[in-house]
């Protein structure tokens, strides 16, 4: 019996600190926590994520995070990243192998140069802001 796609186009959330909201507009962190605590309606915020892509990163990146790396980070970018990675896959995955790495400076990851400053006590690490370092 295959299952029934969930349309989350014109859906609102109708709990927590997102309520009102389109499903569309929730962020991802949101949606992963709800799905992971098994929430109420997390085969909506699954259906969401899927909608998205198939693939979620295991950690977030914040807007602030992609502005600092593209402002001052795009000579590392260029000569670590992998073919065709973008900026934001490329920013997961340097959280990815910081986080492994467990190398800290001032309490930032160290990593290629750089300092990541990466929230680490929710449900997943979200990558705060990056800093090059000289």
């Amino acid at each position: 019996m295959t299952q029934t796609a969930i349309n989350t186009h014109n859906m609102r959330i109708e709990f927590g600190k997102h309520k009102g909201e389109l499903w569309t507009r929730v962020p991802v962190s949101y949606l992963k926590w709800i799905v992971n605590e098994r929430a109420r309606d997390n085969d909506i915020a699954q259906a969401e994520l899927d909608r998205r892509g198939t693939v979620t990163p295991d950690c977030d990146v914040s807007g602030h995070a992609i502005d600092r790396a593209s402002l001052n980070c795009r000579k590392i970018w260029h000569q670590t990243k992998n073919k065709g990675e973008g900026l934001h896959a490329w920013l997961v995955r340097m959280t990815e192998e910081a986080l492994a790495a467990e190398e800290m400076h001032k309490g930032k990851y160290r990593i290629h140069g750089m300092l990541l400053a990466i929230e680490n006590d929710g449900c997943w690490p979200v990558l705060k802001t990056v800093i090059r370092e000289d």
